[in-house]
């Protein structure tokens, strides 16, 4: 779908993504201040078990973008299939729920009543998938319906009445619903027509290779239960969700790129991307600078006692920023490829495309972090070391082996593309983000007082985040000609929409 445009769609994204934060860290914060260590641990593992059972939806979103996106309408196909195989995943949930209830000791009521977001999974990831392969910008939209609906529940059941991690949960199940009912309504247009027999056996014939791209996020997903299971320390995978929680915003950063994937399939024009890469890399360096010099005050707000997991946020920022970095390439080889155009295409074929290229890279990125991460615990860790130490392991090892994975994807997009780089404007980026941390890092050491309560503690950040955010933006603006094309071009869109 030639209509679909790279950068408006991806400021939106980001626009809606920074919204969301907001609303995602008040809930965030409800839920830490809330919640005791243990059940914020129990927390973090509800949702590593949910993403082990929707492992397989791959099957029927991986191909739906790539055939939307051309023109394609599979849409009813692709949610009556995937609705058949929420069936079978919530059956292997209830077992795996039964089994960590045994060896944790944790609350078998509590996992099961969080079952309920294993077909809501299902049903938002599918149509996210019809979406982004049409109205890439929609995905967005679902996702600022979700926090937004999560905060009024969360002030109900977790704040007002309370129920702890009972009441997480029902705030987290209600806004998936809500989430669930505002993609249908913005993917109607793609649900219609008969349910396409022939597309579902492609599907399940080319299931291994959307099953083994897939299949790294079942090793990835390994960290949080070897964790647990090796150290049985629930208050490590608390640290490990603050840190996840925190540096949500890092990630974000990237969703610029959100429209990237279906436009190359759709085009083909690598050219498109470079531009892409620089306008994210434009948000995400100051979002990371600020992640970094506010760490103190935002785990201060989300809660107190997690204060000293300061190091671990900043390594799994970095890591959240190098992430970009290496999806962006990964992006590039999977959305360039079109071997599945043809449908008559051999198993030697797709072996020798990037479609399973990609995946094999990241197959063997997530088996060399978790095998990394389980020698440790096995073979170095000691009865002395705090669950801090043991985490803060476990976030080097993770940003250590996204670095290097980085530099791979690199390698291969170089061999088969000839790209090039605008490094003068990102070099300004950096600059100027210098600049920008060095006064706001003064400032806010002369002028933040650590007050117990939050009411009275985030009205002195804001303002260090506008000034910090008003330098880098700025100076940008005057000594970067793309900076100031991009600003033009948001105001003259602002101006069109409302004209």
């Amino acid at each position: 779908l030639n209509s679909i445009r790279v950068t408006y769609s991806g400021l939106i994204s980001f626009a809606v993504a920074l919204l969301s934060v907001i609303t995602g860290t008040i809930f965030v914060i409800m839920v830490t201040r809330k919640l005791t260590p243990d059940e914020l641990g129990l927390w973090t593992l509800i949702g590593s078990i949910v993403g082990y059972v929707t492992i397989i939806d791959p099957i029927v979103t991986y191909w739906t973008t790539r055939q939307i996106a051309r023109g394609e309408q599979v849409g009813k196909t692709a949610l009556a299939t995937n609705g058949l195989f929420s069936g079978g995943a919530f059956a292997i949930y209830i077992g795996a729920s039964v089994f960590v209830s045994y060896s944790l000791g944790a609350d078998l009521w509590l996992l099961i009543l969080a079952s309920a977001l294993v077909p809501l999974t299902f049903f938002t990831n599918t149509l996210n998938s019809i979406c982004l392969g049409f109205r890439p910008q929609a995905v967005s939209y679902g996702l600022i319906v979700f926090e937004s609906t999560k905060v009024p529940l969360g002030i109900i059941f977790v704040v007002l009445m309370p129920l702890g991690i009972i009441g997480a949960l029902i705030a987290t199940i209600g806004a998936s619903l809500a989430n669930t009912i505002f993609l249908l309504y913005a993917s109607k247009e793609q649900i219609f027509g008969i349910i396409q027999k022939n597309v579902i056996k492609f599907w399940l014939k080319l299931s291994w290779l959307s099953l083994y791209g897939s299949s790294y996020g079942l090793i990835w997903k390994f960290d949080v239960l070897a964790f647990s299971l090796l150290t049985s320390s629930l208050m490590g995978l608390a640290y490990w969700g603050i840190a996840a929680s925190v540096t949500n915003i890092v990630a974000y950063s990237g969703k610029i790129s959100q429209a990237l994937y279906p436009k190359l399939i759709a085009t083909g024009k690598i050219e498109i991307a470079t531009e892409n890469l620089k306008r994210s890399l434009y948000f995400a360096i100051p979002i990371l600078a600020a992640n970094i010099i506010f760490v103190k005050p935002i785990l201060h707000i989300v809660n107190p006692i997690y204060m000293d997991g300061i190091i671990i946020v900043i390594i799994i920022s970095l890591r959240a920023f190098a992430n970009i970095f290496m999806g962006f390439f990964f992006t590039i080889l999977e959305g360039t490829e079109n071997i599945d155009e043809n449908k008559n295409a051999t198993f030697k074929q797709f072996i020798k495309s990037n479609l399973f290229l990609k995946p094999t890279l990241m197959n063997i990125l997530s088996a060399s972090y978790v095998v990394s991460l389980v020698i440790f615990l096995v073979f170095f860790k000691t009865p002395a070391m705090s669950d801090i130490y043991l985490v803060t392991i476990w976030a080097l090892i993770l940003l250590a082996m996204t670095i290097i994975f980085t530099i791979v994807g690199i390698i291969f997009v170089r061999k088969q593309f000839e790209i090039k780089f605008s490094y003068i404007p990102i070099l300004k980026y950096f600059g100027t983000v210098i600049i920008a941390s060095i006064i706001t890092q003064y400032v806010s050491e002369k002028v933040l007082i650590y007050n117990e309560s939050i009411f009275e503690f985030i009205p002195q950040v804001i303002p260090l985040l506008v000034l910090g955010g008003g330098i880098y933006f700025g100076i940008t603006y005057l000594i970067d000609n793309s900076t100031r094309l991009l600003f033009n071009s948001i105001i003259n869109e602002i101006r069109r929409k409302f004209a």
